[in-house]
């Protein structure tokens, strides 16, 4: 994940944009439906941008990259996902603006502004850039990072002018598509042009690990088969391990009994090729145990989909439910223990 850092004149230019786009406080007049999107010049990439504030609380600029970011987006505002969802501060992957107040910024922030010889006075007005991206902690801007949202920033008080001037600047021609930024050349120059683009479809990644079935055999002829339900569940921890360039937030894998929420095991991976760790620790923890479960409640798709040619291995029934009382419990109590440390 090593990247350039921003140059001095990067910096200088984000903050300037920054600046501006405060004075503007474009949030008096658009609300989080009013979504555009910006092609990064560099990666082709589209960046979604949605401008925060107009509850006056959290004032800023999201930038969604991609299909990804945006199906978060899209999620949030169809109801799918709500802000109580327990890993919704490891989900998002966007580039964020936000105004803060003075005690809010961290010193290395500070150091930036003073280097420029920036002031900001008074209440969410200290500008604070942060990138963030699924499973890591947000984390400062690279050079890239830095020059794509000054250019969404800039696109962003475009469209705002515009919209304040017409309401139906952003109002799509057909459902599904969005406004879209782009930069062109022409006559050797520089040219911004705007077009309506359906976004490329999302599908989450799955990662599916074969299946020993010798071992899977093994497992059955030696293991006992009980009468007891287990609910299963993945998560990210709500702490981050300090490894690399950019501290990551672990997935955790839980096991819980459904009737007594009695807690069988868990076990914490990287959340990038969880799908390996998880499911040795699986198989292991049978071998060790020596028994099955009569069933598997799960409640997400991420859980049943890691789970399902496993327990058909193995002659488990495998069943999606609505909530995880026994899960819910041990999350609590081993969140409250982590924390507590």
């Amino acid at each position: 994940m090593t990247s350039n850092p921003p140059t001095q004149e990067e910096w200088k230019d984000l903050y300037e944009a920054a600046r501006m786009f405060k004075e503007l406080a474009p949030w008096k007049w658009m609300e989080d439906p009013d979504v555009f999107g910006v092609e990064n010049p560099e990666t082709g990439e589209t960046g979604y941008c949605c401008i925060m504030g107009a509850l006056g609380e959290v004032l800023g600029l999201l930038v969604y990259l991609g299909s990804e970011g945006l199906a978060l987006y899209e999620g949030l505002q169809s109801g799918k996902i709500t802000i109580e969802d327990e890993d919704l501060f490891a989900r998002q992957n966007c580039l964020a603006v936000t105004f803060d107040d003075r005690e809010m910024i961290d010193n290395k922030d500070l150091g930036i502004i003073k280097s420029l010889g920036l002031k900001f006075r008074g209440r969410q007005s200290w500008p604070s850039f942060r990138s963030h991206l699924p499973g890591f902690m947000p984390w400062y801007l690279t050079g890239a990072e830095v020059r794509f949202l000054g250019l969404a920033i800039r696109q962003a008080m475009s469209v705002a002018e515009r919209l304040r001037e017409d309401s139906s600047v952003l109002t799509p021609p057909q459902k599904g598509v969005y406004l879209v930024a782009s930069i062109a050349t022409e006559d050797d120059k520089p040219v911004l042009r705007e077009k309506w683009c359906k976004p490329a479809s999302y599908e989450t990644k799955r990662v599916q690990v074969p299946i020993d079935q010798v071992r899977s055999a093994r497992i059955k002829t030696n293991s006992q088969k009980v009468d007891n339900i287990w609910e299963v569940d993945f998560f990210y921890a709500p702490f981050v391990v300090e490894e690399g360039e950019r501290p990551f937030y672990p997935y955790i894998a839980l096991y819980a009994v459904h009737n007594d929420h009695y807690v069988l095991n868990f076990f914490l991976a990287s959340h990038a090729g969880f799908e390996v760790e998880f499911l040795e620790n699986f198989l292991a923890f049978l071998e060790n145990a020596k028994v099955l479960p009569k069933a598997i409640l799960v409640n997400k798709d991420i859980t049943y989909d890691f789970f399902k040619p496993v327990a058909e291995s193995l002659g488990i029934s495998l069943k999606k439910a609505k909530s995880l009382e026994a899960i819910n419990d041990a999350r609590d109590t081993l969140f409250h223990n982590m924390t507590m440390q």
